[in-house]
Formats: structure tokens, C-alpha cells, sequence
């Protein structure tokens, strides 16, 4: 973790990712809080933080992130960007104890989001087509998803989003210049044109009400923890969520997660699972 740490900073400043992940599905003994680098995407701080820290398994990430931040700090290195996935204590925290540092919140929860409401509208009875849900969105959900992948000004994201209605109603006068609608002269959209203006209204209401939408200001440095989330979906090759581990062993695989993930993320499941295995075994 100190040569990723390393390979990650720059002029002593890193951009960090951070996530929690509970031991068990409810009131967790053990919580993991790991700090990926945004650069390489490889862990640089990571905490464990039991029952014994604190009893309730909900603020376990705030502490655990906390210590992570104390972590990087005895190093020397600075914290410019962090994103995670819209925890309103550790918003707070960065926002009040860290004012050097920018808090953002990741994109790939909020599209994820904004995607299961764009399927809302998509579809339903027939009884409420035009009312709560009308045809011509079916093939919208997941498309309007690139729209929103921008780093740069509150305003403009803003503006991006709402101009993808306008863009599947064939009007592709504030496209981007480099937009393949505007390029190319023979362009013909494979998605259903959106004509009828109760679709138009659906689709608006349903982006205005995106947190991507509301928040705009914490989605412009288009950080995304998805690796995070992937790193926390391989700890269940060591810490399945139906056993109960000691705080010790716990702690202990969890290190081993971390030091292989850096070695090689390719050969990540293989090497752990060979590792616990040979746990097992022994």
C-alpha cells in the first residue's frame, strides 16, 4: 500500500475513493472501509472497525474514514478530491474538519439510480400509459446514462442532461460539435423519436428529480467508485457475510484482500481463493 501510495500521490495530494462494506447483513460485528487511489485504482488506506470501536455498525464507515484520513496524514499526503457513495456523515465530516479538500460523490450509484427511475416511466399498465409511464421511453433508461458523464461546471451538466430530451426529439441544435448527430449529415437515431409532449414531461421530471441533477455541483470530477464496489465483491471470497470470523482472523484476511489486490487485480480471485484454501487447510 506504500508504493501504491506512492505511485498514486502527486506533489503529496491524492484523489481517493472510499466505501464500506459490513462483515454480516445486519448490525455487523466487523466493518472494511477501504481508500482506493482514483489514478491507479489500487488500495492506499484501509481500516477495520469492529463492535468493539463502536457498537453501531451504521457509523462504522464515518470512523472508519476518519482513521483512514489520520492514516494519510501521519504520511504527509493531502487529500484533494474524495468521492463515495452520497453518505451524508462523511459529506458532512469532509465538508466541516477537511476544507481542503473537494467532496464529491460518485457517479456510478447516482446513474444507477437515475436509470431505475427512467425505467419507472418506461413502462407499466396499460391503464396509466401517458400518465405515469408511455411507450416512446422504452429504449431510453440505460442511453441517457452517457449523456451524464462530464467533468466540468455544475451549470453545464445541468444543461447536458436536460438537452438529452431534446436530443431524442430530433432536435440536436446544442449537441456537442463532436456529437456523431451533428457530424454526420446521413445520421438517423436507432432510438423511438419522443413526440408526444406526455412523454417529453415524464422523461424532464424524471432527470430534474435525479440527485445527479440536483447535486450537479458534487458530480463534476466524474469520479466513480465501481472498483471499489468490485474490490468489496471479492472480499466474499474471504469474508462471506453468512460466517462470523473473529475480529483477529478478520482483520487479518482482510490484509491479505488488500495486498493482493495491488499485486495484480487479474489474479486476484485466483490468488485469494488459493489463500484461503490453504487457510482452511491448515
Amino acid at each position: 500500500m506504500k508504493k501504491s501510495l506512492i505511485q498514486e500521490s502527486s506533489n503529496n495530494t491524492v484523489e481517493i475513493l472510499t466505501d464500506a462494506r459490513h462483515g454480516w447483513r445486519k448490525n455487523a460485528r466487523q466493518t472494511d472501509v477501504v481508500c482506493l487511489g482514483n489514478k491507479n485504482k489500487k488500495v492506499v488506506a484501509y481500516d477495520v472497525v469492529t463492535s468493539v470501536d463502536d457498537a453501531c455498525a451504521q457509523r462504522h464507515e464515518l470512523l472508519g474514514t476518519k482513521r483512514i484520513y489520520e492514516k494519510l496524514d501521519q504520511q504527509g499526503v493531502v487529500v484533494s478530491i474524495h468521492a463515495h457513495d452520497n453518505n451524508a456523515s462523511i459529506s458532512k465530516y469532509v465538508r466541516e474538519q477537511r476544507p481542503s479538500t473537494i467532496n464529491q460523490l460518485d457517479n456510478w450509484h447516482a446513474l444507477k439510480q437515475l436509470e431505475k427511475s427512467l425505467k419507472a416511466i418506461a413502462d407499466g399498465p396499460k391503464k396509466k400509459l401517458g400518465v405515469t409511464w408511455h411507450g416512446e421511453l422504452i429504449d431510453k433508461p440505460h442511453p441517457i446514462r452517457t449523456h451524464a458523464y462530464y467533468e466540468g461546471n455544475p451549470a453545464t451538466l445541468r444543461s447536458i442532461l436536460l438537452n438529452s430530451v431534446e436530443h431524442y426529439k430530433g432536435n440536436h441544435a446544442s449537441c456537442s460539435d463532436q456529437s456523431r448527430c451533428r457530424t454526420d449529415p446521413n445520421y438517423q437515431s436507432r432510438r423511438r423519436v419522443i413526440t408526444d409532449p406526455a412523454a417529453e414531461k415524464l422523461l424532464l421530471d424524471a432527470i430534474k428529480k435525479s440527485v445527479i441533477f440536483q447535486k450537479s455541483e458534487l458530480f463534476v470530477h466524474n469520479m466513480s467508485t465501481a472498483h471499489v464496489e468490485s474490490f468489496n465483491n471479492s472480499l466474499n471470497l474471504l469474508h462471506n457475510k453468512r460466517i462470523a470470523f473473529g475480529n483477529d482472523t478478520y482483520k487479518l484476511k482482510t490484509a491479505m484482500a488488500d495486498g493482493f489486490w495491488n499485486d495484480g487485480k487479474a489474479q486476484f480471485s485466483k490468488t485469494i481463493w488459493s489463500a484461503h484454501v490453504a487457510s482452511l487447510d491448515q
